[in-house]
């Protein structure tokens, strides 16, 4: 033992001095960018600690990259109250690049098949289609929007090594699991409690949009997140993932109950409307005893929410939110929303390579928009966005980039066992669940995006000859 053990040494000492080398040099670089911006020395410091800990441990650095993603936000907006930022937060580019970063160690470590590789360049050029009107019109937000769509992307290949590793679980799913009960709990205190110094900034500011609730005195929840919508997709996902672990009745209605009551708190319409069909979906898919109690939890706690509309402001207001999707003529934001498109559609067919990426969404806010750009920021359709960034050519490849993954995630569901279709029923089902939120919103955008390509990268690697007869699991120890 000791004669093997003493090569190893050299080497391990090497290591250390390496590491030690590299810390000093961090912590040189970064004191010195912290006289100029806190924000982007946490950015500098964040980003190059991810690939340090993803290089020790797979897991932690994956389970790091979703914790930027879940909580860079509210970092960003206590270091606002500390010290406020003039122009574009370098903070907010953290989750992106830190998503590319790990998805290139990714590619180094895991051959993509051919129809893996095909989906990738297909939607990859499908939202580049849309760069050189883009570079022409504004080159600061075709930057930004093409870092945020194709890092979103890029997540694809994190899902798909993800997959090839038989026994370490869907890092997404481990990290929702266990970031979306705390996170509920803070949306709760969010919407009863007085706001923190740093959300009520984050709110005055405006960054988020509007944050108004029904209710008087109130705000949508958005939790550590930077909207109410983005949360509400976090929750969404989450709660259809969990559909695919078998759990006992009362572990079901612990963890779903305060996930759906922070949802209902984000007033978010089309997160609620994506989540019934994602469940019914789910129903059909998955079939058997199983399925049948797992899907009677969540619509317990559905119906729950809706039955009790009138008992106090806040479930009346919630119920009168929800009801009003049967009303799209008594709808101010229903009728804004096609009005839009009967606009935008025409204009966009006669672009085939679209008006220029980051010339809708929120990539236009990195400048100073005119008025006709200010009404493309309130674009709520993400097709629609896409197709008139990118044009008609660039929305198709994306599209069938999105086709294939979606029957890839049927092949699987196909391929397993009446005893293990839980796992695959839950991955089509939110599949199905964000195809149905990018009608009201731009899912391929920030978290979301990450989200929905994740996903796709796991169908399409378990749709994958290496992977046949392995089953699905969401995480290690399920049962």
């Amino acid at each position: 033992m000791l004669g093997s053990a003493q090569p190893i040494a050299p080497k391990a000492r090497r290591n250390g001095l390496l590491v030690l080398a590299l810390g000093a040099g961090l912590a040189l670089l970064v004191g010195a960018v912290a006289v100029r911006s806190p924000q982007l020395a946490a950015t500098v410091a964040l980003l190059v600690l991810l690939p340090a800990v993803r290089a020790q441990s797979r897991t932690a650095g994956l389970m790091t990259l979703w914790a930027y993603w879940l909580l860079v936000p509210m970092l960003r907006r206590m270091l606002d109250l500390a010290e406020p930022t003039s122009g574009a937060d370098p903070l907010s580019l953290l989750p992106f690049l830190g998503t590319a970063v790990l998805a290139l160690m990714e590619l180094r470590e895991n051959r993509l098949d051919r129809r893996a590789r095909l989906i990738l360049a297909g939607a990859g050029v499908g939202f580049l289609l849309g760069l050189p009107m883009g570079l022409l019109a504004d080159p600061a937000a075709v930057s930004f929007a093409a870092l945020a769509y194709l890092a979103g992307l890029s997540a694809f290949v994190i899902g798909w090594g993800d997959t090839m590793r038989p026994h370490s679980g869907m890092t997404l799913y481990r990290a929702l699991a266990a970031a979306l009960i705390p996170l509920s709990l803070y949306a709760v205190a969010q919407y009863f409690l007085p706001l923190s110094g740093w959300d009520a900034l984050w709110v005055e500011t405006g960054e988020l949009g509007s944050v108004g609730a029904p209710q008087e005195d109130h705000i949508r929840v958005f939790s550590t997140l930077n909207s109410p919508f983005t949360f509400a997709i976090a929750l969404a996902t989450g709660i259809m993932l969990g559909l695919g672990v078998v759990r006992t009745l009362p572990a079901s209605l612990l963890l779903t109950l305060p996930m759906i009551l922070a949802l209902a708190l984000t007033y978010v319409r089309s997160a609620w409307l994506a989540l019934v069909v994602g469940v019914l979906v789910f129903a059909l898919a998955a079939r058997g005893r199983a399925s049948g109690r797992i899907v009677a939890v969540v619509s317990v706690c559905l119906v729950a929410l809706v039955a009790v509309g009138g008992s106090n402001p806040t479930t009346q207001a919630f119920t009168q939110r929800v009801t009003s999707l049967g009303s799209p003529e008594e709808d101010v934001s229903a009728q804004e929303r096609i009005e839009t498109t009967s606009k935008l559609v025409p204009a966009s067919i006669r672009q085939p390579l679209g008006a220029g990426l980051g010339q809708a969404g929120l990539a236009v806010r990195l400048e100073d928009a005119g008025e006709e750009d200010a009404k493309l920021v309130d674009v709520d359709d993400g097709y629609l966005s896409l197709l008139y960034q990118s044009g008609p050519f660039g929305l198709l490849l994306v599209l069938a980039a999105i086709f294939a993954s979606v029957s890839a995630a049927i092949r699987v569901l196909g391929r397993a066992d009446p005893d293990s279709r839980l796992a695959p029923a839950a991955l089509l089902a939110t599949l199905m669940m964000l195809l149905v939120a990018l009608a009201s919103a731009d899912v391929f955008f920030g978290l979301p995006g990450a989200i929905f390509w994740y996903l796709c990268g796991v169908a399409v690697a378990y749709a994958s000859d290496r992977r046949e007869g392995s089953p699905m699991r969401f995480a290690v120890g399920e049962r």
